[in-house]
């Protein structure tokens, strides 16, 4: 693990959302650390079938238990999947286009798991990673748009 995944990680476990939680609690609402959680439509299911709900109540009842924790805003993650379909529909034209014998680009690889990315970087290799799709992951764009759209929307820090 390189020391800047280090930081990526502490930036999203647990201890610190909670920490960040309980001072919340503590100061003042203009001193609050704004909070937002992205939940992946695909985790929906297994909540509404875990608890007999249909996947409206269990998204309802999800974003409901984050905000009484005291999470500010929760976001679906639907449109930054949508973003990076694009993005990585564009890549695939333009490789489809470049193809040659000397240059061989395809089959164009693509995954919205950075997990799987990262190991094909580091375990797999040159032969994997040269066919690699560029474009973020849905997750990556939600960070994107959340840190910087949806910051200066509503006049925060990134």
């Amino acid at each position: 693990m390189t020391a800047e995944e280090g930081v990526q990680l502490s930036q999203q476990n647990a201890k610190d959302f909670f920490r960040v939680l309980n001072l919340n609690k503590k100061c003042d609402t203009s001193k609050h650390k704004v909070l937002v959680v992205s939940v992946c439509p695909q985790s929906l299911p297994y909540f509404a079938a875990k608890f007999n709900l249909s996947v409206t109540d269990a998204s309802r009842r999800l974003c409901g238990f984050l905000k009484s924790l005291g999470v500010h805003y929760v976001f679906d993650t639907t449109i930054a999947a949508d973003f990076s379909i694009l993005e990585s529909q564009k890549e695939f034209v333009r490789r489809y286009r470049q193809h040659s014998e000397e240059e061989r680009t395809l089959p164009m690889l693509t995954s919205a798991c950075p997990g799987w990315v990262r190991y094909a970087e580091r375990v797999l290799g040159r032969p994997i990673t040269a066919h690699l799709c560029t474009a973020k992951s849905p997750q990556q764009v939600m960070g994107s748009l959340v840190k910087d759209y949806f910051a200066r929307q509503q006049n925060l820090s990134p």
